[in-house]
């Protein structure tokens, strides 16, 4: 059928070019989760001893507030630290904006936090997990149930290998300086099955395959 006179023959609405984001827009991207740990950290730390500690209580991904209210405690352990603030914030922004860096846009800056915070839900399930099970086998007494869980660092981890292995080659190397700075530590008591180390582990080994699957949905594929 032939198109009325004067009228254009209908065509598909063209798609904006897949592009990366700029330096700024990328920072920008990463900016709300350090800004979030900062403030949740001032909250905590200019509470009263016995509010802080009672917080602190409240937020750990523990076995027990897992089981008591666990999406709240996922949420809350993510936005505090007992670290070294600055450290822990420099880093997340670092991470956060080379995978931003990396991912084209439009429609993508939403993936490094969700990929952070997904290999932080992850990995405390995994950590935590084994803690139950070496529990309910006598590895460890009942009381491991209870325990102080809370901190950035699977996110931060998670976000610095996702820069390791998608990042720009300037990203890649700035990934990799803030994973050897904080790899010492990272996996201090693994052995022992330490809740944290073994928390890191998994944090690393999720980041990599949840990233690709990440890339492979983005708007330039």
């Amino acid at each position: 059928m032939e198109p009325a006179a004067g009228r254009r023959p209908w065509a598909p609405r063209a798609v904006p070019p897949a592009v990366p984001a700029t330096l700024l827009t990328a920072l920008l991207a990463a900016l709300p989760y350090p800004v979030l740990l900062a403030v949740g950290t001032a909250l905590l730390n200019a509470q009263p001893a016995r509010r802080r500690a009672a917080w602190l209580a409240y937020a750990s991904t523990d076995l027990a507030n897992l089981s008591d209210h666990p999406v709240t405690a996922l949420l809350l352990s993510a936005f505090v630290t007992e670290g070294d603030l600055l450290a822990w914030v420099v880093l997340a922004l670092a991470g956060l904006g080379v995978v931003a860096r990396s991912w084209p846009l439009p429609g993508a800056l939403w993936r490094p936090p969700a990929l952070a915070f997904a290999v932080h839900v992850l990995a405390t399930g995994i950590s935590q997990g084994i803690t139950a099970h070496r529990i309910a086998t006598g590895g460890l007494p009942p009381g491991a149930r209870v325990m102080t869980d809370v901190g950035p660092s699977y996110l931060v981890v998670a976000a610095l290998v996702a820069a390791v292995g998608y990042g720009t080659r300037a990203g890649r190397l700035v990934g990799a300086l803030g994973f050897g700075v904080l790899a010492p530590s990272l996996f201090t008591g693994l052995g022992d099955l330490d809740v944290a180390a073994v928390g890191h582990v998994a944090s690393i080994a999720l980041a990599l395959p949840l990233g690709a699957l990440l890339v492979r949905r983005s708007p330039s594929s």
